[in-house]
């Protein structure tokens, strides 16, 4: 049985049927999306005109990600980034040592000078997540789950077979363990863990201590 201790979620998962999961668990995200889209439209549409009052379009950013058995996604986030930054990212990185050594170990940069204004309380929120929530639907990804990686980031990664042996999902064990204090190779570990001992209950405590990361803006960047 898993636990919350402080910001964690630790222990272990009793074993699930796993057909019983498989199929209850597609159910809940399928109702799960249906419902977010509908009740979050208006949020939505209150980003995405925010989004282009700040920095014109586009609004959506799409990335190609791994999907389930390593098939190729097409990931939707609300962009928090100026338009064609990614471009910029080497340049970025050679220019600055320090951030390049934190990227190196958490390909994530705590303070990025690429991210909008808009963009950075989207990020410290988790709401430029929202649009996954087509990807949900469409059975791309799942509410709950690892999340979706580059190819390049599972190359020569042990746990990688156990990351691609299932949909990734919107929020999931790194996210709701300390996102923005863990390594990169700490948050492989950790989806890992997910994946071995995913259960509905497991899932129901993620699911809850994300909506306490998004109101209170803790961990993310």
């Amino acid at each position: 049985m898993e636990q919350i201790s402080g910001s964690r979620v630790v222990g272990t998962v009793a074993p699930t049927s796993r057909l019983l999961y498989f199929f209850g668990k597609r159910i809940i995200d399928v109702a799960g999306a249906l419902i977010g889209l509908v009740l979050l439209t208006p949020v939505m549409l209150g980003i995405a005109l925010a989004i282009f009052m700040d920095t014109g379009l586009p609004i959506i950013y799409r990335s190609q990600r791994l999907g389930r058995y390593g098939a190729p996604i097409v990931v939707l986030k609300f962009r928090t980034m100026r338009d064609g930054s990614h471009h910029h990212l080497a340049e970025l990185l050679t220019a600055d040592e320090e951030r390049r050594l934190e990227y190196e170990g958490t390909r994530k940069l705590r303070y990025d000078p690429r991210r909008t204004r808009v963009g950075v309380f989207l990020r410290r929120t988790s709401l430029d997540e929202l649009p996954q929530l087509w990807n949900v639907l469409v059975g791309e990804m799942s509410l709950v789950g690892p999340r979706p990686y580059f190819a390049d980031e599972l190359i020569g990664r042990p746990e990688a077979t156990d990351l691609l042996s299932v949909r990734p999902g919107i929020t999931g064990m790194w996210q709701v363990n300390g996102r923005s204090d863990r390594t990169f190779s700490e948050r492989l570990v950790l989806e890992s863990h997910y994946v071995r001992r995913r259960g509905f209950r497991l899932d129901l405590l993620i699911v809850l201590r994300t909506f306490r990361a998004v109101f209170t803006g803790r961990g993310a960047y």
